[in-house]
């Protein structure tokens, strides 16, 4: 599962914006920049992924209306993602562009990876950045994976609730497994997200992954996105 959920906190509070430059001014997305310093982080020896900035190779869009009015914008070429963090909650932070970006945090712990909050910050015309706690702390991957195995997580992000339903379909190498995500939110901003990622248990990275994410509502919402780990 990934930020669907506090991607929809995000555009139920764009909706309220007066936006009367909409396609003149959001129609653009610009390269995400990367750390100009070392990512200081403490988390604990054996804790996975460890910390450091790596790049991806990405393709796809995002597209929002508000009436009448649209933006499609490409994302650029490169992502970056950023994974910081301390003790066993790890912050991984995903640069789509500079308009766009999402983080979570997972506590690691013997049974598994558990989500504890997400952020969204986009910008159409306008910058809205939210960060909520998810409640319950639900299991976001088990520790141990093999194929056939599945779970559910149902929480909240911002008053906002989904339900991911999460199976292992496929493996992708020595230590590597294709995981599939099927998320439904509900409210003023209904959606659904299906996510389908390639990640190594090795390093506790995401290799490949696709995301279609629809959100409805007053201000509707598509995202489709590649991305594939380059270093």
């Amino acid at each position: 599962m990934r930020k669907a959920l506090a991607a929809a906190v995000v555009l139920a509070a764009l909706a309220a914006a007066a936006i009367v430059v909409l396609l003149h001014r959001g129609s653009e997305s610009t390269p995400a920049a990367a750390p100009t310093t070392t990512v200081l982080s403490a988390l604990a020896p054996g804790v996975l992924p460890r910390p450091g900035v790596h790049r991806y190779a990405q393709s796809g869009y995002e597209e929002a209306k508000a009436g009448p009015l649209k933006i499609h914008r490409a994302f650029p070429p490169r992502a970056i993602l950023v994974v910081s963090g301390t003790g066993d909650v790890v912050q991984e932070e995903w640069r789509y562009s500079s308009q766009h970006l999402e983080a979570t945090r997972t506590r690691v712990t013997p049974t598994g990876r558990y989500s504890v909050w997400q952020r969204t910050r986009l910008t159409m015309v306008i910058t809205q950045d939210e960060a909520h706690a998810a409640t319950p702390v639900t299991l976001s991957r088990p520790s141990k994976l093999r194929v056939g195995q599945h779970w559910v997580q149902d929480y909240s992000v911002g008053g906002v609730h989904s339900v991911s339903r999460n199976r292992v379909t496929g493996r992708c190498g020595q230590g590597c497994f294709i995981v599939v995500a099927d998320s439904t939110v509900s409210g003023a901003h209904p959606g659904t997200e299906l996510d389908v990622t390639w990640e190594s248990e090795t390093t506790g990275l995401t290799v490949r992954e696709t995301i279609d994410r629809h959100i409805g509502g007053t201000f509707p919402y598509r995202m489709h996105l590649e991305v594939r780990l380059i270093r």
